[in-house]
């Protein structure tokens, strides 16, 4: 064999190896190629099917409103069930408007009271004030109904007799209807007037007192009867211990008695 033979017969064993070698080699290159391509065409596919399982059909007629679709709906629906019940701020003040000025058309005014009486009295003026700080007090040790008639006119000048007058006079001595009736008049039939009966455990003259007192009452109808005798019968807690003027006790219990009256 010739160098020339030998030279064609080694390339064709080179052309025979790389052959086998190269063959194979794109076979599996094709093979992976064509995996590709078809992953690559396979894609769209699924992920179609994907969106098509997320998103299910929406029937026309089971779409929910939004939030603000359904409160609008339903803020009617509330204010028509509560429009007899609920009431605005405005409302509210104007009814406590109303209801403060009925109550204060309902107070009673303080009471303008002159007082004229005795020792009694006397003793009593500082719990009477306590519960009736605007009246007039003129109260004296011994003092007669003779004597009333210098007290009003002193109280008149004064500017200080009242249109409500009480009078706690009696229990120093009696006095007669005629003398009676002249305070009364002194006073004039336009005040009203309140006489506060006399008591004394031992007191001599208290039944004609107090039955001049009540021929008085019964003869004016501006003139109206306290019974302190009534009341400070049954109570000798509230004496001293002649029976007549009054202990700490007895003072709160004699203004609260006549306040009582005067309220009535």
């Amino acid at each position: 064999m010739n160098r020339k033979e030998t030279s064609k017969h080694a390339v064709e064993k080179v052309v025979l190896a790389l052959r086998v070698i190269m063959i194979p080699a794109l076979l599996l290159c094709s093979r992976a190629t064509l995996m590709d391509v078809q992953a690559v065409c396979e894609a769209p596919a699924q992920t179609e099917n994907i969106t098509e399982e997320a998103q299910p059909e929406i029937q026309p007629e089971e779409v929910s409103p939004t939030p603000e679709e359904s409160v609008v709906e339903e803020a009617p629906a509330q204010t028509e069930g509560t429009a007899e019940d609920v009431q605005t701020p405005t409302e509210n003040v104007a009814e406590e408007a109303q209801v403060q000025a009925e109550e204060t058309e309902n107070v009673t005014e303080p009471l303008s009271v002159t007082m004229v009486g005795d020792s009694v009295m006397l003793g009593a003026s500082p719990s009477i004030l306590g519960m009736l700080p605007d009246c007039v007090i003129d109260a004296k040790v011994s003092r007669q109904v003779i004597q009333a008639d210098s007290v009003l006119d002193t109280l008149e000048q004064q500017n200080a007799l009242r249109q409500t007058v009480v009078i706690a006079l009696g229990t120093n001595g009696p006095f007669s209807v005629a003398k009676g009736q002249e305070l009364i008049d002194r006073l004039g039939s336009g005040r009203t007037i309140y006489w506060v009966t006399a008591y004394g455990r031992d007191l001599r003259w208290q039944e004609d007192s107090n039955a001049t007192i009540r021929q008085l009452a019964e003869t004016n109808e501006n003139v109206h009867i306290i019974d302190w005798a009534q009341a400070a019968s049954g109570h000798a807690e509230w004496l001293c211990s002649d029976g007549i003027h009054l202990n700490a006790a007895g003072r709160d219990a004699y203004a609260g008695i006549i306040l009582g009256g005067l309220s009535r």
